[in-house]
């Protein structure tokens, strides 16, 4: 890739906040106002251009770039500038044992979003080659926007939510004490202009006979979360506490989910895909971006773009029962333990799915293990609607449609367990050490910042519409966090602290998948992996492939697989089972910090005034020995690289081929490799601060 074909991203944050404190006799009262303005700008270096990327003739699958070069795909026309009011109101007294809180809160967000995907235009190209002598791309995409003169268009919303609630902290006795609250919310749209029916949409039939209304949000409606808490002091001396809660809390909707509703809804402007050569014959590349742009706008409702995203009417919130119970004691040496658990358990979660896949078949192949469902080979058997190459509904057409719908799910969970230890300052020394396990599962990772992103990007065997629990990618299941610290103060203006922080835990969780679109639901790597036993790997058909010179047969890579499930944890101990999503785990990475502390303190006034100085050396382990602190980087988790799903047949003869994937520009051999970056290398930061009080 090229310096231009980057992007600069800002992250401009502006607040102002107010709080006004009152007291009338028992009555407390307090009163706050922020106003936060998030401007996240996107600029690149790049003159105005066509994006391109060049394919590699060579290595691990055809989608590998060899090049990339021109205007960064996401940057022309990217903006978001938000802006929210926040009112609280907070009311407080006590009645006997009773202390009651009650309150309202209202937030109000204005935002102007702009997100124009390949506005200035996309090319892909199989070789050099086809770039050079004018051939036709392999794939080709452009957004343009509906506004007069193809004037770049944004989506602009407002998002109200207003909030009461109340609480009841009540003393049973001097050891106990119990909370209960409500709080209830309302969330609204008062102002949505760009959330508009796309008529040729509206009227399509998808799977089951769902319908899909881009110009619909969920309905209003209240939103309720009880809670209670409690602590109990067993001995009334703090020596033994038990202390825990549960409730229901609820969130709101990511507001990046009602841009694309309204950006994506194709009244604004349409983004149109054009995948395969056949799609794209008299379109070689041209550096005017608006090459292939229709000559006039066209008119809103009459071109359906590739994809569209739109919210269930009958949508949720996301709302989550939370539980926790600990128990504090002191130890014997002066020590004090913890052991507290956590639970968390969804009632309303985001489930993203794609209503317009056609039903998929089992693969069924005679003397193959692997049994899951795939779907049509071409455009018209995997679409229940198509398009056609000017973005028309048209029966046999042969551009897809991807509308992705946003309802609820109900699955999802959070556990967590940390046992911790601590020795509280004695002359200056404090230690403590925590262990956390920590397990969790979801339908949807939610990861990138488009609900087709989220839905592509969810591994699975049968297809990302059937997304069952699997474990969340963001959870470590394992960590330990210790801290040594001594803090000593001499000749009346000095202090020194010397800290050591350690940190160790398996470094992250992912999934083993195909580096191609095996099931051909037209998403290319998030298929999970079968992984053979010995007996399915001696029939397993690979294609010859040529890597740095070296010729690896079909029998080469069957014995190069074996040597590599056999040197992985995770494949070896699930052989004749699919891979689950996010089941491997990356290794354990122990980390040490140093923070060097030196204070010098005097009194102006009432107040001590400190000059701190700080040295931070991040990664301390680094220093003395350089295999100490090093992360891990996955070689692939695309292992096996698909070369004839398309000429599979459900319950027919072909069997599935593959070929081995490669990392480095040579064969894969081993899952991981050190990552060579300032990420395992050690670090250190000066500071300095000036302390008023």
């Amino acid at each position: 890739w090229y310096k231009n074909s980057n992007y600069f991203q800002g992250a401009n944050l502006y607040s102002l906040a107010a709080e006004l404190n009152s007291n009338w006799g028992r009555l407390s009262n307090t009163l706050r106002g922020t106003y936060t303005y998030q401007n996240d700008s996107r600029e690149t270096d790049s003159q105005i251009f066509p994006f391109v990327d060049i394919l590699s003739t060579t290595g691990v699958s055809a989608s590998a770039p060899y090049t990339s070069f021109g205007y960064e795909p996401f940057s022309f026309g990217n903006l978001r500038k938000v802006k929210t009011y926040s009112i609280i109101d907070n009311l407080s007294w006590t009645s006997g044992k009773h202390a009651w809180t009650v309150g309202g809160q209202f937030d109000l967000s204005e935002t102007i979003n702009g997100f124009q995907r390949f506005a200035t235009s996309y090319y892909v190209f199989n070789t050099w080659a086809d770039f050079a002598n004018g051939r036709d791309p392999r794939d080709f995409a452009i957004t343009y926007s509906l506004s007069k003169n193809f004037a770049p268009a944004y989506s602009a919303f407002k998002f109200a939510q207003l909030s009461l609630y109340g609480q009841d902290e009540i003393t049973l006795n001097r050891n106990f004490r119990m909370t209960l609250g409500l709080r209830v919310d309302r969330a609204t749209y008062p102002e949505v202009p760009q959330i508009k029916t796309h008529p040729l949409v509206a009227a399509m039939t998808f799977a089951g006979g769902v319908k899909m209304n881009t110009g619909l949000l969920p309905s209003t409606r209240l939103m309720w979360s009880p809670r209670m808490g409690f602590n109990w002091d067993l001995y009334g001396d703090r020596s033994l506490q038990i202390r825990g809660g549960t409730g229901i809390f609820t969130g709101k909707v990511p507001f990046v989910w009602i841009v694309s509703q309204s950006g994506d809804n194709g009244m604004i402007q349409i983004t149109q895909s054009f995948n395969g050569l056949a799609n794209n014959v008299n379109r070689p590349f041209n550096p005017d971006p608006a090459a292939y742009r229709p000559a006039s706008v066209p008119q809103a409702g009459t071109i359906v773009p590739g994809t569209v995203t739109a919210l269930d009417p009958e949508f949720k919130f996301p709302q989550s029962w939370k539980s926790t119970l600990a128990i504090d004691t002191r130890l014997p040496g002066g020590l004090i333990g913890t052991l507290e658990a956590i639970f968390n358990k969804d009632l309303n979660t985001a489930f993203f799915s794609n209503p317009n896949m056609a039903s998929p078949s089992a693969l069924n192949v005679a003397g193959y293990p692997d049994n899951r469902t795939i779907y049509g080979s071409t455009v018209p058997t995997r679409f229940i609607n198509t398009l056609n190459s000017a973005g028309v509904p048209t029966p046999g057409g042969t551009a897809a449609f991807n509308p992705i719908l946003i309802t609820n799910g109900t699955k999802g969970y959070y556990f967590a367990l940390t046992a911790k230890v601590e020795k509280p300052f004695s002359k200056g020394f404090y230690a403590s050490f925590a262990y956390t396990k920590s397990l969790a599962g979801n339908m949807h990772d939610g990861g990138g910042d488009q609900p087709q992103s989220a839905w592509q990007g969810t591994a699975t065997v049968n297809g990302a519409n059937t997304s069952p629990l699997g474990y969340t990618d963001y959870v470590l299941p394992d960590r330990v966090v210790a801290l040594v610290s001594y803090r000593k103060e001499y000749l009346k203006h000095l202090a020194t602290t010397i800290s050591l922080i350690y940190n160790g835990g398996i470094s992250g969780r992912f999934s083993y998948v195909y580096g191609g679109d095996f099931n051909r639901d037209g998403v290319s790597g998030n298929d999970l992996i079968y992984i053979p036993t010995k007996s399915d790997l001696a029939t397993m058909q690979f294609a010859s492939q040529t890597v740095n010179g070296v010729v690896y047969d079909q029998n080469a890579q069957r014995t190069l697989f074996e040597n590599y499930i056999g040197q992985d944890k995770y494949l070896r101990a699930h052989r004749g089972q699919y891979a689950e999503r996010n089941g491997a785990q990356i290794p354990w990475l122990n980390r040490v910090d140093v923070k060097f502390m030196q204070d010098i303190f005097t009194k102006v006034g009432k107040n001590r005034n400190t000059v701190q100085f700080t040295v931070d050396i991040f990664n301390f382990g680094n220093i003395i020995n350089s295999d100490w602190g090093k992360f891990k980087s996955i070689n692939a988790s695309s292992i096996l690289i698909p070369t004839n799903q398309n000429s599979l047949v459900p319950g027919g003869t072909v069997v599935p081929q593959f070929r081995l994937a490669t990392a480095n520009g040579d064969i894969i051999t081993k899952t991981f490799r050190d990552n060579v970056s300032i990420n395992s290398t050690y670090s250190i930061q000066f500071g300095l601060r000036y302390l008023f009080n």
